[in-house]
Parts: structure tokens; sequence; C-alpha cells
């Protein structure tokens, strides 16, 4: 059965304001469309927000044409971009890893690298710079979804995983997500 909806991706990029994100959600509405998948934050002093809508087609081809309209209106830059309803992958498992570590410019591609070296899909990646409270040092928290493969060995992937956490002088966390 073909699915009658349709999905579109809307990123928008703003000054903060405390009501941008609640009139944002108010246009996509006003135009019949729902939002199913949001990412909403600040960096730095900005808004920033990726939000999965869906609709018929005239509803998400409406909101698509008015993305321009709406940003000037709202003061921010939307872009969309059409997409599928998310596929199913039978053929993996959903692991989340967790590392924290002192901020390093390297850091984050070799983890990214090291995952893509294993076969596996970075599903999500949140990454969060602070400053540790006994001693003020820049750290880093980062929180990901990866794919593994079923054919995947568990044991040997979490053991490479350390490995490369040990070199990256990063403590690191790889467990299996359980729905």
């Amino acid at each position: 059965m073909q699915d009658i909806h349709k999905y579109l991706i809307v990123n928008a990029l703003g000054a903060w304001r405390d009501n941008l994100s609640a009139r944002l959600m108010q246009e996509i509405r006003e135009r019949g469309c729902e939002i199913l998948d949001s990412r909403i934050g600040m960096l730095g002093d900005a808004m920033t927000a990726q939000l999965m809508v869906s609709g018929n087609w005239s509803s998400v081809g409406k909101l698509e044409t008015a993305l321009p309209a709406i940003g000037d209106k709202l003061e921010v830059y939307l872009s969309g971009l059409r997409t599928r309803d998310r596929s199913e992958r039978p053929d993996t498992r959903p692991y989340a890893v967790e590392i924290n570590a002192p901020q390093q410019p390297d850091l984050l591609p070799a983890l990214v690298a090291f995952f893509n070296n294993q076969d596996t899909v970075v599903a999500e990646l949140v990454c969060q710079d602070y400053s540790a409270g006994q001693t003020g040092a820049r750290m880093v928290n980062i929180q990901m979804v990866v794919l593994v493969p079923i054919t995947a060995q568990p044991p040997a992937l979490r053991e490479s995983f350390m490995d490369t956490c040990d070199e990256l002088n990063a403590d690191g966390m790889l467990d299996p997500i359980k729905s």
C-alpha cells in the first residue's frame, strides 16, 4: 500500500526569542501539516530547529512554497527538503554511545570515523561543550545512537570502541538500546 502522506524536513536558524519555536509550529499547523519529529535548541545565542513534518501532498506543497514568507515574517532563515518516512532497518540493532572527554578538535571526527569503519550507521549525534566544575577544564559530552549490523560481534565492537576511547583520552560507554 502506498503512503498517502508526504514528508518535509524544515530547518530553521535565527536569533533566539522565547516564543519563536511556538510561532514556527503554529505556522506549520496553519498549513495543514503535522510535526512528527523535532530537534530544537540554542547554539550560542541562536535558535536552531529541525522539524520533520507530514501532510497530504497539497498541505506539504503549500508549506514548502510558504517557507520564504514564513521566514521573513518570523525573521529566521528557513529551508525545506522533501524526504520519505524513516525506513526500517531490520538488519541492524540500535546502540547508545556516550563519551566524556577533554575538548579536542580531533575527537568528534575520530569517533565518527571509528563507527563508519565498523560498518555502523551514526543515526543521531549530540555534542555539548562544558567546563568541568572542579578544574574549569573544557570538556565535551557526546551522545550518539549507532545502528550496528546484526552480523557484528558486540564484544569485539565494544573492545575496539574502548581501545579508541583510551587512545582519545575519553571515557566511553556502548550499550544496546532496549525497546
